[in-house]
């Protein structure tokens, strides 16, 4: 079978190499600001590689690793205990040192999280105003090999008093010779150390006060026009939503200041995540007091590049904490959202596996017409093409054995005064030829016929037995009008009426399929959806600010912890859904929608400090928080095994194909299962020689 294999593999490179681009990774997922994007591109099973009992557990700054993820570092975070830095192996779980609580504890409900600089053997992290011996806000250099203090600088030492630097984090200079670090008992104050003597080098102060605790800083990036780094800051203010400084040297100056928010209770627990390229500032957002969920900035001048504002048919409500940026630049966000299950992918009655679907949710209590703009292609590529549904009564569902993700849902006429004729209008449609093919699929009754009409031409379906859903028959439950063509002003107008016999006409869907013209080839779908309900999720957004899809569990509550992504596409996120069901999810981006892999779930956790890691080899870490005295365990689950591509437990064929289909790509990849940044043959090996394992 290897043989085989390999055989085809070497005549199938010549046809499926493709190249792709580098990308530069954010190189540590926490702790340094820079949050999100972890470099594995194996995915992690449910399965507990080993799992240790803490004092207490591991909050927002989470594990960061040395020694390409030989080791861990972590601080201990909770009630009535100082916060204790630990250095743990990866392979067992095993402490290769613990610091000292009576040389040096970083206060209760310490926050902060520990940056690693390998290069000059340190660690930093920073205490509350309750550290002791201190007895005081404390900003400290560890010795990577023993924990050991290299310098430790109190709030009195930097002649401040009452500051908090245990909620924030310490962020490395692009250079690795200087600290800043937040202080969250003035949240206006940013703090500049030397990283090998802890010298003070200056303190910035915002022009835009905040009094809010709970706000860190970063991320940090080099001006390239200058050489200075630049500092982003965010703020639980309506004036100076979001800043960036310049290091200076002496001193630091201010860049720009944004007003985002509209009003307070604005920006909570976090800052700004940057895109790949350092050109574009994420910040989410609580959309309380009608505060848009998610902006997106202009590193250089603080201009908006575009907003998401919270809309209950399309986003849902509160974006929390930070969002993370994957390897294509996709941004995942999580919080509340409002999914409409199910999502549609792949083909109807005509397309392709993966085409994405544009969804279109719906009822009575959204403002009609009920609209898409600027809808994607299947490929999701951008097109112009916008859809507007008007005069239909609602929308429902049929349970979900009575037809698939398009047929379930649908827009109906006959009911609440819309009883037709009802209309639905595609404008900016490109010059050129297009079938359209209209859904309508009547799973419970005969007197749900639709009456279509598109360019004087009318077509009725006519249903064969009345039952679950079982496949797509054109006249029975979907037509095509063929060969049509926008008017002069790109319209095509589709009249849909009740037929006379009948009470009620449903419609799931439609697809345009163009056969010349800027989109032949390319199909135009939509989905016709009910409004989902509002719940705990993750939101996949596109670098241009479109939705790309919306993940929302049952049962859940919202997510409230720091997610990470993988290399692999996988997004691990926590649903605090009570204080004793705290869910770790571990879900994988297929493009048009996600694929949940697997779920945990923590016993107790208080709300909303939990926040996976990702070690280089896909191993992830996760731990409660909790508000009490009990010992608490740090979990480490085991990443799948070698040359499984897509995480299924068994290497095949898919897993051969995908890694064929990918050859000569470079960058953040699933494929890419040695992480030397590029798909070739030792991945390809990989996959061969481990072919059949797990199966």
């Amino acid at each position: 079978m290897k043989r085989q294999m390999t055989a085809m593999a070497l005549v199938s490179l010549s046809v499926f190499a493709t190249h792709g681009f580098a990308q530069s990774l954010h190189s540590s997922p926490h702790g340094d600001g820079m949050r999100g994007l972890a470099p594995a591109t194996r995915s992690a099973t449910p399965n507990i590689l080993w799992q240790k009992v803490l004092p207490r557990g591991v909050a927002h700054g989470s594990v960061t690793f040395s020694n390409n993820g030989q080791f861990l570092y972590f601080k201990t975070c909770g009630t009535n205990h100082q916060g204790q830095v630990f250095k743990v192996r990866a392979t067992d779980g095993a402490t290769m040192w613990a610091t000292d609580q009576g040389v040096i504890g970083f206060g209760n409900f310490s926050y902060a999280g520990v940056t690693v600089d390998e290069q000059n053997g340190r660690v930093y992290t920073g205490g509350r105003g309750s550290s002791q011996p201190a007895g005081q806000g404390i900003i400290a250099a560890l010795n990577i090999n023993t924990g050991a203090p290299v310098w430790v600088r109190t709030a009195a030492d930097l002649g401040i008093g009452g500051a908090d630097f245990g909620r924030g984090n310490v962020l490395l200079s692009t250079d690795k010779t200087r600290v800043y670090v937040r202080d969250n008992g003035n949240p206006d104050r940013v703090v500049a150390l030397n990283a090998a003597t802890g010298a003070l080098h200056w303190i910035y102060t915002s022009p835009f006060p905040s009094g809010v605790s709970f706000q860190t800083v970063g991320p940090v990036w080099r001006n390239a026009a200058n050489g200075r780094d630049r500092i982003a800051m965010v703020n639980n203010q309506v004036v100076g939503s979001a800043l960036v400084i310049e290091d200076q040297g002496n001193s630091a100056g201010l860049v720009w200041s944004k007003d985002i928010a509209v009003g307070l209770n604005y920006h909570w627990w976090g800052n700004a995540v940057a895109s790949l390229d350092f050109n574009t500032l994420y910040i989410t957002s609580f959309q309380d007091a009608g505060n848009p969920v998610f902006t997106a900035v202009d590193t250089a001048s603080g201009d908006i590049r575009w907003q998401i504002w919270p809309n209950v048919n399309t986003n849902g409500m509160n974006q929390y904490q930070n969002p993370v940026v994957g390897g294509d630049d996709t941004i995942y966000s999580g919080g509340r959202v409002v999914a409409p299950p199910p999502i549609m992918v792949g083909p109807a009655a005509i397309g392709n596996p993966n085409d994405y679907w544009n969804t279109v949710t719906a009822n009575n209590s959204i403002a009609r017409p009920w609209t898409a703009m600027n809808m994607r292609a299947g490929n999701d590529s951008a097109t112009t093409v916008d859809v507007a549904i008007a005069d239909f009564a609602e929308s429902s569902t049929y349970p979900a054995t009575d037809g698939d993700k398009l047929m379930r849902d649908y827009h109906y006429l006959g009911a609440l005064g819309y009883n037709g004729p009802g209309t639905i209008t595609l404008s900016d449609v490109p010059a050129g030829t297009y079938d359209l093919y209209l859904y309508t699929f009547t799973p419970i009754a005969n007197d749900q016929n639709a009456v279509f009409t598109v360019g004087g031409s009318t077509k009725t379906v006519f249903p064969g037995a009345i039952g679950p859903f079982g496949g797509y028959v054109e006249d029975e439950n979907y037509v095509v009008f063929r060969n049509v063509s926008p008017n002069g002003s790109g319209t095509i107008q589709i009249t849909v009426d009740i037929d006379f016999l009948n009470t009620f006409a449903v419609v799931n869907g439609l697809q345009l399929h163009g056969r010349s013209g800027s989109l032949a080839n390319q199909f135009v779908n939509v989905d016709m959806n009910q409004l989902g309900n509002i719940g705990g999720g993750i939101t996949a957004i596109r670098p241009d600010g479109s939705i790309k899809w919306q993940f929302r569990p049952e049962d859940s509550g919202e997510f409230s912890g720091w997610p990470v992504v993988t290399c692999g596409r996988v997004i691990y996120a926590a649903d605090q859904v009570t204080f004793d069901n705290t869910r770790l999810y571990a879900v994988r981006d297929n493009g048009p929608d996600a694929q949940l892999l697997w779920t945990f779930t923590l016993a107790y956790n208080y709300f909303g400090n939990v926040a996976p890691s990702v070690g280089p080899d896909g191993t992830v870490y996760f731990s409660s928080v909790r508000d009490n005295d009990d010992n608490q365990i740090l979990y480490a689950f085991a990443p799948a095994g070698m040359g499984d591509v897509n995480g299924d437990g068994c290497v095949n064929d898919s897993d051969l194909l995908a890694v064929l289909f990918a050859f000569g790509q470079m960058g953040c990849l699933a494929e890419d299962l040695n992480s030397d940044g590029i798909v070739n043959d030792a991945d390809l090996l990989l996959v061969l020689f481990n072919f059949g394992m797990g199966c």
